[in-house]
C-alpha cells in the first residue's frame, strides 16, 4: 500500500489538494444613470455588479481590487459606497476616480475595472456594458435583457 498522510493515501492527498493555477484577470463594465441621485446611482451600480458576478461566477473572496470611474456629472454618491453594501464586498479594496472629460462623450456614465484571481483564461471573462453604455465596447457587449437596460449609443468608444 502507498504511504499515507494523516490517514490519506498520497494519491488521495494529491487529488484533494490539486494545484490550481490562478492568474489575475480583469473584467470591465459600464452603465449609465438616469439622474445624479443616490437612488439612481445605487440602482445602476448594483445592477452592474450583479450581472458581472453572475456572468463570471465571481466570488468576492477572489477580488484583488476594484476601480470605479464616474463622469463629472455624477457626484451624488460614490459608486464604491454602493459596492461596499453589496453582499460580501465589505473587505474588497475599492477606489473611485473621476473619468477624464472628453468632448461629446457619454454622460452620466459609471465604469468599473475589477481585478480578480481565477483559473479562467482572459478570453472567457465576460465584460458587461449596460443601459446607455451598451455601445461603448460592442465587441465586448453582453446581451442583457431587462426593463431597466436601454441601448442608447455614444459616438465615443471606451
Amino acid at each position: 500500500m502507498g504511504e499515507t498522510m494523516g490517514g490519506i493515501s498520497n494519491s488521495q492527498y494529491c487529488w484533494r489538494y490539486a494545484i490550481v493555477e490562478l492568474k489575475v484577470r480583469g473584467v470591465r463594465g459600464a452603465t449609465t444613470v438616469t439622474e445624479n441621485s443616490p437612488e439612481a446611482i445605487g440602482e445602476a451600480v448594483s445592477e452592474l455588479l450583479n450581472v458581472i458576478e453572475t456572468q463570471n461566477q465571481l466570488n468576492p473572496e477572489d477580488i484583488v481590487s476594484v476601480t470605479f470611474t464616474a463622469t463629472q456629472d455624477i457626484d451624488a454618491i460614490f459608486p464604491a459606497a454602493i459596492a461596499r453594501q453589496h453582499p460580501h464586498w465589505e473587505d474588497v479594496p475599492l477606489l473611485d476616480v473621476q473619468q477624464m472629460s472628453v468632448h461629446n462623450s457619454l454622460e452620466r456614465c459609471i465604469r468599473v475595472l475589477i481585478h480578480f484571481n481565477t483559473p479562467k483564461p482572459q478570453k472567457e471573462v465576460s465584460h458587461v456594458y449596460l443601459r446607455g453604455a451598451s455601445n461603448l465596447r460592442p465587441d465586448w457587449r453582453l446581451t442583457h435583457t431587462s426593463s431597466s437596460v436601454s441601448t442608447h449609443s455614444s459616438s465615443f468608444k471606451d
